[in-house]
């Protein structure tokens, strides 16, 4: 999600989760607790030997995954969802599981849920249907029933969280099927995330999604409260969304009928937008207006498929025209193969007309800076959110006129894709990773097109609220930051600085094979932060440890700054001083009378034995300037102290 749409208000503190059933598993855990003890649940699980000393996945790793087979009817005014499906859950870990934990995100909006962010209300999701289809060894009466309105008294639902107990346990390398039918109200654009206006919906979190259950902390039962984002396993998915026959349907995945939704004059469009890198119209405003891009009826079924994501969203519209292009994306093995890249938005919003080539200039440009795009399709489409939030091969942006703006925010929500939608991180402890690794791709897109990084003027600002009493670790659950500044500054613009403090000693290319090697690692998988961050600093051998002690577990900052300056004969004695608890090396030029120019680069540990170096410059009378970090590579706090002038 963009930090221009964060704001946050708290309103108490989260109430540990008590461990349910005879699981042979890791006791349920408070999320706030798993923050606090990330190390030492790292720790247990190095030797466990599912993860690994050096930051990758260990011998034994494993993860969870699940297969969805679901079928949404959406309302002619966009106010209530009707849902049926069948629900998957594989145990890949060497753990028998008593109980099964679900989240029902809609919950959120119940009567008296908690929240720390003001939501609608409108009654939550209402479970209409939900039994055990099928499990090994399970007796028959404990299976679904006959009866259309089974739910059964196994599930315990505590607002978004919810717990199955197994009649039997759930042995590993078995699978449980639920079957599940549901309904709730859509709340309206001001809910996080998705709802409808009545002209557009976005429909996220509409169904029973398993939890994830990892080798680090167990089940994750962090309830949904509005602020912190998502942590899901990744699953295959097979859904068919009913609509009036008037309505736009885009989704993550691949449409799989388009014979039986749209007209051949659409579906031509599509199959040229395939080849094309200039943006095709699908359907157009007068097509919309006159009914033209989809077939008549009353209503329409749009069947989507998507394989090994970790959720599934849909949007829907009559008032939306459709536009298309192709991105070229490397292939190993190959020069290059398409992605469609879609834009769906109400006409009336101009800059929208951009959209899709914005969406194709991210795929290409962190594919080409990290590692390739690896799905067929992306979209991106308009309203909803309030600036932007992500989902897999789909992104909802609400920008006004600004096109910069709008570029901006789509490179940003596009780089999620790459985290935490491949790279699986859990956004509700760990927000800093998947926010601060897309806003520092955000703002590598906009130098690569623009030639301007918007946040270059601001920076300086940002170091120095970090010096700040008020700058926050970002090892804090995204629920317990104290306000919206604080959360942030730690999950957005944090890791910015350190991603440039790290790039500033040790290379640009550097910093970009640790963000390869990280997607090498762990795409489809959940790293944690011990191994983001051993595995992101790597090339920083023997001193990674330190500067992540510093840089990313501290709230230090770095200031460089020239102290006094003196003469004995004919050379200048210079003190160079770093503070604030952070270091880095430091280059320091010494320009001279005839134009020539010396660079001298004190080392970081040089700093960590004494804040105070000294550097004795021969011929003092030709020394017309001194300039520490020239090019204003580091994060440094005060740049009004770096150079000396005779």
């Amino acid at each position: 999600m963009t930090r221009r749409s964060r704001w946050l208000v708290i309103a108490g503190a989260l109430v540990a989760v008590t461990s349910l059933g005879a699981q042979r598993a890791r006791p349920v855990l408070d999320g706030r607790r798993v923050v606090e003890a990330a190390d030492s649940l790292w720790n247990d699980a190095v030797i466990r030997g599912t993860r690994d000393i050096d930051g990758a996945p260990g011998p034994r790793h494993w993860v969870q995954s699940a297969r969805y087979e679901l079928h949404a009817t959406l309302s002619p005014s966009l106010r209530s969802l009707q849902a049926e499906g069948l629900l998957r859950y594989r145990n890949r870990s060497p753990d028998t599981l008593a109980v099964v934990a679900l989240s029902l995100a809609q919950n959120l909006f119940a009567p008296n849920a908690p929240h720390d962010e003001p939501v609608p209300v409108t009654g939550g999701v209402m479970l209409d249907g939900f039994c055990i289809a099928r499990l090994t060894h399970a007796p028959a009466h404990r299976l679904c029933g006959t009866a259309r309105d089974d739910v059964t008294a196994d599930l315990r639902v505590d607002f978004t969280v919810a717990w199955l107990t197994l009649p039997v346990p759930l042995l590993p390398g078995d699978s449980v099927d639920v079957r599940a039918r549901w309904h709730f109200s859509i709340p309206t654009e001001d809910a996080p995330r998705m709802g409808s206006d009545g002209s557009v919906a976005l429909l996220a979190y509409w169904y029973p999604q398993f939890r994830v259950y990892d080798d680090v902390a167990g089940w994750d039962a962090d309830p949904y409260l509005a602020t912190g984002e998502f942590y899901m396993d990744h699953a295959d998915y097979d859904v068919q969304v009913t609509v009036p026959s008037a309505m736009l349907v885009a989704a993550t995945g691949v449409l799989r009928n388009p014979e039986s939704v749209l007209t051949p004059q659409a579906r031509e469009r599509l199959q040229h937008a395939a080849r094309s890198q200039v943006v095709v119209p699908i359907v157009s405003d007068s097509m919309r207006r006159a009914h033209g891009g989809t077939l008549p009826g009353a209503t329409l079924t749009w069947r989507f498929t998507a394989d090994s994501v970790r959720d599934f969203t849909f949007y829907a519209s009559s008032d939306v025209v459709w536009d298309a292009v192709a991105a070229l994306v490397p292939r190993s093995g190959a020069a290059s193969d398409t992605v469609m890249v879609h834009a769906l938005y109400r006409p009336r919003v101009r800059a929208w007309r951009s959209a899709a080539d914005d969406g194709r200039r991210s795929i290409e440009h962190f594919s080409a800076r990290l590692w390739p795009y690896p799905w067929p399709q992306m979209t991106v489409v308009e309203g909803i959110v309030d600036g932007g939030m992500e989902y897999p091969m789909l992104t909802a942006v609400s920008v006004g006129p600004d096109s910069r703006e709008l570029r901006s925010t789509i490179a940003h929500e596009i780089g999620h894709m790459w985290f935490p939608m491949q790279v699986g991180t859990n956004e509700r402890r760990f927000a800093w990773v998947d926010e601060g690794l897309a806003s520092w791709l955000e703002r590598s897109l906009m130098v690569a097109t623009t030639g301007r990084d918007d946040d270059d003027d601001g920076l300086p600002v940002l170091y120095r609220m970090m010096a700040t009493r008020a700058a926050p670790s970002m090892m804090v659950h995204a629920d317990h930051y104290a306000n919206s500044m604080a959360y942030t500054m730690a999950s957005y613009d944090k890791l910015v600085v350190v991603l440039r403090a790290f790039a500033a000693e040790y290379g640009d290319n550097t910093l970009l094979a640790g963000m390869q090697a990280l997607g090498a690692r762990w795409s489809g998988r959940h790293p944690y932060p011990p191994d983001i961050t051993r595995t992101l600093f790597a090339a920083a051998g023997d001193d990674r440890e330190t500067f992540v002690r510093e840089w990313v577990r501290g709230t230090g900052t770095f200031d460089a700054s020239i102290g006094s300056v003196t003469r004995a004969r004919d050379t200048l004695v210079v003190e160079v001083r770093v503070s604030g608890g952070a270091r880095l090396s430091v280059p320091v030029e010494i320009r001279r009378d005839d134009g020539t120019v010396e660079t001298i680069r004190i080392a970081a540990a040089a700093f960590r034995v004494a804040p105070v170096q000294t550097l004795r410059i021969a011929q003092a009378r030709r020394v017309r300037s001194i300039t520490l970090d020239p090019r204003r590579t580091r994060p440094d706090i005060d740049t009004d102290n770096q150079q000396w002038t005779p």
